[in-house]
């Protein structure tokens, strides 16, 4: 994971909008970010998450046992100045999520054109 300290990857408000399931980030230059939760939720950077992706698209026809993964956000908690972490309804915390990548991952039309399959590393 790449962490700029370029100040414009720090949000000065971050709403967790739950009627909407989105996640709503202000950045100090005046950006505004909307991220649909089951997106954040589906690329969770964890170690665990990672390895699933990857067993994932290493076949394809593998199939997954269990619930789906929770969009739903109970409690979320900054990680320093540079990150957030999300607890989701079904107990998952794991996943650090750093201010300089969901920026790079900014799906407006302006940034990315849509959501990437994954979080994007800041230059």
């Amino acid at each position: 994971m790449s962490i700029s300290s370029s100040k414009q990857h720090h949000p000065v408000d971050l709403t967790i909008n739950r009627s909407a399931s989105t996640l709503e980030i202000e950045w100090v230059d005046g950006h505004k970010s909307c991220y649909r939760l089951a997106w954040v939720r589906k690329v969770c950077p964890c170690a665990s998450c990672l390895d699933e992706r990857r067993q994932a698209e290493s076949d394809p026809l593998r199939l997954m046992s269990g619930p789906l993964p929770s969009a739903v956000v109970e409690d979320a908690e900054f990680v320093g100045n540079y990150a957030v972490r999300f607890t989701w309804a079904d107990g998952h915390a794991n996943g650090i999520y750093g201010f300089a990548n969901l920026r790079a991952s900014c799906p407006c039309s302006e940034c990315n054109q849509s959501e990437p399959d994954a979080l994007l590393s800041a230059s």
